[in-house]
């Protein structure tokens, strides 16, 4: 062996070793690290499951999303991702059931891009929403700097007085989103508003509308048959009462980045980005 060879070898054998014991982790182990850092019991009955992909799957990276959209897909490909972690649903229904739109092409193209690229998609949402703190609630409430406000653990803020639309305004101008849409007087002075982000139903929104001295609620999504008519009816009624309906994804998407976050406190093995969906809705 000549000198140059001797030389080489040492650096062969740290190449050969380091390759052998790079740190790794699959699919499964990411989830079970999940289980073991929410701060509640993990329910066997729930949407937060793996969408796609096998368990025992070696894990490239980690995307975190609101929505796993082809989009958000393509690009996590172009990242080198394949485990996707998203807070709602990829198959168009809650419970992302595929047999509906089985022979969908929308729902086909999608499910095609994901095994073609050995993609594994998991939802986090009911156990996000049900451990301590709630990331998608409490970031919408920094980005709003809202902390001084608050009442307690509530998501219910005394603001200094604000008309309805420009309280409006204000949500439009910091999400950027022209889709922002109210039920009520646009003059009306409101100082006690509540919040709740996402699409937690009907009843949730009223019964936040009903807490006391609270003029306003804010609200990611709602069936417009429901809390918009029931406010509707406020309204006329004599009610001091508003709503404002500022998008879904607006509501809860920044959460998910917060959620990168979190992951990063117990997975280290792999990099972890966050891979914005962003709001579908536009207007004209």
């Amino acid at each position: 062996m000549s000198t140059s060879q001797l030389y080489l070898l040492p650096i062969l054998i740290f190449c050969f070793l380091a390759t052998q014991t790079q740190a790794h982790i699959t699919v499964g182990e990411v989830i079970n690290r999940i289980q073991e850092n929410v701060t509640c019991e993990w329910n066997e009955e729930t949407v937060d499951n793996l969408k796609s992909g096998q368990l025992d799957q070696k894990v490239t990276g980690i995307a975190t999303t609101f929505m796993a959209t082809l989009e958000v897909l393509k690009k996590a490909k172009a990242q080198n991702i394949n485990l996707i972690i998203t807070h709602e649903p990829t198959f168009y229904n809650h419970f992302d059931d595929k047999k509906a739109l089985e022979n969908d092409p929308v729902q086909q193209a999608k499910l095609k891009f994901i095994e073609e690229n050995n993609l594994a998609i998991f939802r986090f949402h009911d156990h996000m929403h049900r451990t301590q703190p709630d990331g998608i609630r409490i970031v919408i409430v920094k980005r709003l700097n809202w902390e001084k406000y608050q009442e307690g653990e509530n998501m219910v803020f005394n603001l200094p007085a604000i008309t309805v639309k420009k309280l409006a305004k204000k949500l439009e101008q910091e999400f950027g989103n022209k889709a922002v849409r109210v039920v009520g007087e646009a003059k009306m002075k409101v100082d006690k508003v509540g919040v709740v982000p996402g699409a937690y139903g009907s009843y949730a929104q009223i019964a936040m509308l009903n807490q006391e001295d609270v003029d306003v609620v804010i609200v990611g999504e709602t069936r417009e048959w429901e809390t918009v008519e029931y406010v509707r009816d406020a309204v006329e009624g004599g009610f001091k009462k508003a709503l404002i309906v500022m998008g879904h994804a607006d509501s809860e998407e920044d959460g998910m980045e917060y959620c990168k976050d979190w992951l990063k406190t117990f997975v280290s093995e792999v990099p972890i980005q966050f891979v914005p969906a962003g709001n579908p809705l536009w207007s004209p």
